[in-house]
């Protein structure tokens, strides 16, 4: 915590935190690395060998990550601890895939209110994603909830059932005021600028009388 945490960070190692049903939290110190390649093949839906002092395996997952609002990369990492027969509940990503007829003809927009859905299973039954083909939304207002998205045995959706996961909508079209050039505006008209030379003349002929 504190300067021994950011101490930490400067020397390319990540605080992190172990706890889970019946265990003790139990502070970390990962290499920060070597985290970064494990995470972007786990994400948060796949089971993570965690070796603890090099004798002790345990199977988590990742549950969150902190990050710095200035700096890049995770400050703290929080390792959730499974039980294999426990159920748990997490949220899956969701993919949308396929091409939708009036989006490919450039009527039409997609509408994604829900990137993720809470399901309950054991850890080992955990989807990967959801994916939703929107090829079948072949006209505007078509859409897809959650009760239409495909889920396997074993696998207990929480979300409402009617709640929106996509929705084919209208192209949005940007209207864009025309605008005089900053360059243009500051030369003036060949009127205007007769006028200001003569006036500038007569001023300078005052000057010299």
């Amino acid at each position: 915590m504190g300067k021994r945490s950011r101490r930490l960070i400067r020397e390319g190692k990540l605080p992190a935190i172990l706890y889970g049903h019946s265990v003790e939290p139990t502070p970390l110190t990962l290499e920060r690395l070597e985290f970064q390649k494990v995470f972007v093949k786990s994400g948060r839906t796949h089971l993570v060998d965690l070796v603890l002092d090099g004798d002790r395996t345990e199977k988590v997952l990742v549950r969150e990550i902190q990050t710095h609002p200035r700096r890049q990369g995770p400050i703290h990492v929080d390792f959730y601890q499974v039980n294999l027969q426990e159920k748990i509940q997490v949220e899956v990503p969701v993919h949308i895939v396929g091409e939708s007829g009036p989006v490919k003809q450039g009527d039409g927009d997609v509408l994604q209110p829900m990137h993720s859905i809470r399901v309950e299973c054991l850890p080992t039954e955990i989807p990967e994603d959801f994916e939703v083909d929107i090829t079948p939304l072949d006209e505007i207002g078509a859409e897809l909830r959650v009760s239409d998205v495909k889920v396997r045995q074993g696998v207990t959706v929480l979300d409402d059932p009617d709640e929106l996961v996509v929705k084919i909508v209208p192209k949005r079209e940007m209207k864009v005021e025309e605008e005089i050039p900053a360059a243009e505006a500051a030369v003036p008209a060949e009127g205007e600028a007769a006028e200001g030379e003569a006036a500038a003349e007569g001023e300078a002929a005052e000057t010299e009388e």
